[in-house]
């Protein structure tokens, strides 16, 4: 069973000016907000899908963008999975598969410099807002 995010839509398109708030950092970011809700327990590991489209043309440079950001996500504390899939069918989808140790992992990684420089570099290849979903660990 997963967890739908009615409103992570926005919050994700809204992280897109995150660099234009850099400055407001104590300020609490309305995707973790969001997702926090949707937590049984923010402590606890939880895996997010967020399927991308680009502009006809742009997705070799999403996946640019993308390549130092994946390396560093890897390297994170609490970054158990960070993935980028292209559709094998359409070259204008992508989904970023995402498993973290715990929400307090997530936040501290959408502060992370490669993450602030990446969602910058999306504003211009995105063709819509991102659509997110949470899951939760089944079965144990």
């Amino acid at each position: 069973m997963h967890r739908s995010l009615p409103k992570l839509a926005i919050a994700i398109a809204a992280l897109t000016a995150l660099p234009l708030l850099a400055s407001a950092a104590d300020e609490p970011n309305p995707l973790v907000a969001q997702i926090k809700a949707q937590l049984k327990d923010s402590t606890k590991p939880f895996t997010m899908m967020v399927h991308i489209q680009v502009k006809e043309g742009t997705g070799d440079k999403l996946e640019t963008a993308f390549i130092k950001a994946i390396k560093e996500s890897r390297k994170e504390k609490g970054c158990l999975t960070y993935d980028l899939n292209r559709d094998a069918k359409d070259p204008t989808r992508f989904v970023v598969y995402e498993r973290w140790k715990s929400l307090a992992d997530l936040e501290a990684h959408l502060k992370a410099p490669h993450i602030v420089a990446l969602l910058a570099e999306l504003k211009d290849v995105l063709a819509g807002a991102p659509d997110g979903k949470v899951f939760l660990p089944a079965g144990e």
